[in-house]
């Protein structure tokens, strides 16, 4: 009797076709759903059968589902793409199966959802204002103050989050996300936009695992920032260099918030500051860290994440704690101005660099590129690990400065001053 494990789309990094891949080798067939297979890379050959099918209606998935499989067959539902946690959700509480509910993961997924419960939970976060029209924005900013963030309450890849120093600016950045009603998957977008004060301390994330609302910190990992005025994560660190003290008041509080959601199974990433006054929750993601952060954890600790992450889709995690062995640590390469790249060379001499584990790249010559303004905008990584932060940071920067960045610069007509 074959084992299906069903997966509702995926994310398009890589690690989705890895899930794929890894299902068939514990013996489950996997069955991928999906309305654009070409949109993944790889997935002929990952061994999996693939459905095509409106996946961004979920009463339609349900059918397609139902007409595609043997019930009885289904051990698990699971997704490797933010985007699709609610249809997760609800399939799998339709078939009995392993999953949080319906409403923990709304009130993850949608950020104004997640601010509200917070705050009836006593949980530190940021001040913020909830908008739906241009008339509230005047009196948000001035309930907020200024700088301020705004930001979608539901894409992903910190896509149109910006930091606000003017009026203005607020009106432009949320007249902006309101012209946009679909996000990348063609789902529909919430009209909702926060308001949030601006916090200035320092960034970490925090990976857990739950299994029957019972939840584990796995680790803390220190994340660096660059860009401004957008939010785009420049390096992490795992794990993070931090006081015993400070490790326990941060899981406290992430245990306290994903209490408050209803968070109870899988793997959850808490994004949060760590301020004089304490832990401020920036966001929970229900699901595993991008940002190749389960990469370092594996290369610092041996324990992989993304199998971790469907065991919960099944049976539960097999681990509970995890050691480190090491610090690993992730530097993203991005472009210094906007332009057409000409050339990126050196990656092989900085391979060669003594603690480096991994070089991607994520374009090529003749695109077009620009400074940052989302994840999505990021040249590629380098990847290291060493027996301590300061050793494994400097093997990053030396593969780094072996890398050979040229970009073209769009030409701007110019204003010249004439002698009379």
């Amino acid at each position: 009797m074959s084992k299906l494990l069903l997966f509702i789309e995926s994310n398009t990094t890589g690690t989705g076709m890895l899930a794929l891949r890894k299902a068939v080798d514990w013996g489950y067939t996997p069955v991928f759903y999906t309305n654009n297979p070409d949109r993944y890379a790889g997935l002929d050959h990952t061994g999996c059968i693939v459905h095509c099918c409106d996946t961004n209606d979920v009463p339609a998935l349900l059918t397609t589902i139902a007409n595609t499989t043997e019930s009885h067959n289904i051990c698990g539902i699971t997704t490797t793409s933010e985007f699709y946690l609610y249809h997760v959700a609800t399939i799998a509480a339709h078939y009995g199966l392993p999953g949080n509910s319906i409403q923990a993961v709304e009130q993850a997924r949608n950020k104004a959802a997640t601010r509200r419960v917070l705050a009836a939970a006593g949980v530190r976060q940021p001040h913020y204002r909830i908008v739906d029209d241009s008339e509230q924005l005047l009196n948000a900013v001035q309930a907020i103050g200024l700088p301020c963030i705004v930001k979608p309450v539901d894409d992903s890849g910190s896509n149109d989050v910006r930091l606000c120093t003017s009026v203005d600016e607020v009106k432009a950045k949320a007249e902006q996300i309101w012209a946009v009603t679909t996000n990348m998957r063609g789902q529909q977008k919430s009209r909702e936009i926060l308001i949030e004060q601006y916090v200035q301390a320092a960034e970490y994330s925090v990976e857990s695992l739950s299994w029957q609302g019972e939840t584990n910190i796995l680790g803390i990992t220190q994340k660096s920032l660059a860009g401004l005025p957008f939010f785009v994560e420049a390096g992490h660190v795992f794990p993070a260099p931090l006081t015993k003290e400070q490790e326990q008041h941060i899981q406290q509080t992430v245990l306290q918030a994903l209490q408050a959601i209803g968070f109870r199974s899988g793997a959850a990433h808490t994004e949060i500051k760590l301020t004089e006054e304490g832990c401020t929750i920036i966001e929970i993601n229900g699901r595993l860290a991008g940002g190749m952060i389960p990469e370092l954890i594996r290369l610092a600790t041996g324990v992989d994440l993304l199998e971790q992450q469907i065991h919960c889709s099944l049976e539960g995690p097999t681990i509970q704690r995890i050691s480190t062995t090491g610090s690993a640590a992730i530097r993203f390469i991005m472009a210094e101005h906007d332009g057409m790249l000409e050339k990126l060379d050196g990656v092989e001499n900085a391979k060669q660099v003594q603690g480096i584990k991994s070089i991607q790249i994520n374009t090529q010559p003749g695109k077009e590129v620009r400074v940052p303004q989302n994840a999505y905008d990021r040249l590629g990584y380098v990847i290291g690990y060493g027996q301590t932060v300061e050793a494994v940071q400097s093997s990053l920067e030396q593969a780094l400065e072996q890398l050979t960045i040229v970009i073209q610069e769009k030409a701007h007509d110019k204003l010249h001053d004439h002698a009379f």
